[in-house]
C-alpha cells in the first residue's frame, strides 16, 4: 500500500511537469505588437557621415506588459518618417501606461540636412532635423 502511494505521487509529479511544461505555450498566445506614438525625441542637431549618432526615443505604451519592439522606417531621400512598435509579453498586465525610453541609431553616408520625422500621433511627428557633415 505504501509502495502504490509513492507510485502515485511519483505519476502525480511526472504529470505536473509534463501540464507545467505545456503551459509555455500559452505564454506564447500572451505577446502582441502594436503601433504606438512617441512622446519625446533627444538629438544631437550635427553628425558626421558614417558615424552613428544616437537619438533617444521616448513613448508610451497601453500596459506594463508594453516594451521596445522595433522601428519602422519609411526613407523618402534625406527624410525618414519612423514609428515605433512596442511589444506587449504577458498575460497579465499592470493598468498603468508607463513612458519606454529607447536609442534610436541613425547613420548615413549621404552629407547634407536630414529630416528625422517620428510618429507622435496619428496624423503628427516629431521631427528633427540634422546636418550631416
Amino acid at each position: 500500500m505504501k509502495k502504490n502511494k509513492i507510485i502515485l505521487t511519483f505519476c502525480m509529479l511526472i504529470l505536473g511537469l509534463l501540464i507545467g511544461c505545456s503551459s509555455d505555450d500559452k505564454n506564447d498566445k500572451c505577446i502582441s505588437t502594436q503601433t504606438v506614438f512617441v512622446t519625446s525625441v533627444d538629438a544631437p542637431k550635427t553628425g558626421n557621415v558614417n558615424k552613428a549618432l544616437d537619438i533617444e526615443v521616448n513613448f508610451q505604451v497601453t500596459n506594463g506588459c508594453g516594451g521596445f519592439g522595433k522601428f519602422i522606417e519609411k526613407k523618402d531621400g534625406n527624410t525618414r518618417v519612423i514609428e515605433v512598435e512596442a511589444k506587449y509579453v504577458g498575460c497579465i498586465c499592470t493598468d498603468n501606461l508607463p513612458i519606454r525610453t529607447v536609442n534610436y541609431e541613425f547613420i548615413t553616408s549621404e552629407v547634407g540636412n536630414h529630416a528625422l520625422k517620428f510618429k507622435s500621433s496619428p496624423t503628427d511627428f516629431v521631427t528633427i532635423n540634422l546636418t550631416i557633415n
